[in-house]
């Protein structure tokens, strides 16, 4: 077990942002195509960076593509969160969940999302 107990940062509010982990179950629509539901939000505290290349611009238009990365306790997530396409709210957008790693041997343990 890793000795590195990160949960003081993580939870530590000087570094830490409101997010909304959003589960979403599979369902299927009246022709049998999957659709995705929002089931009911959950507001943490997380710890959230984004990356700086957040614009690509187009001969239209300007379209707005980024990634970022969400750090938070194990325990403050529900049971199976990160999997298919689950979403995290943070700041009035909606990310999808692209990863998911379970940093569990560091002190309480921790879950970094790529989204």
């Amino acid at each position: 077990m890793a000795l590195l107990d990160v949960s003081e940062v993580i939870r530590d509010p000087l570094f830490t942002s409101t997010i909304t982990l959003i589960p979403r179950s599979e369902s299927l629509d009246d022709m049998g195509n999957p659709i995705w539901i929002d089931e009911q939000g959950i507001e943490i505290q997380a710890i959230v960076t984004s990356d700086m290349k957040s614009i690509e611009r187009l001969p239209d238009a300007l379209q707005r593509a980024g990634t970022i990365l969400v750090r938070f306790m194990k325990d403050d997530a529900p049971v199976g969160f990160g999997r298919g396409y689950d979403a995290v709210e943070w700041r009035g957008r909606k990310f999808v969940v692209k990863d998911c790693a379970d940093y569990s041997q560091f002190g309480h343990g921790f879950i970094r999302l790529t989204c």
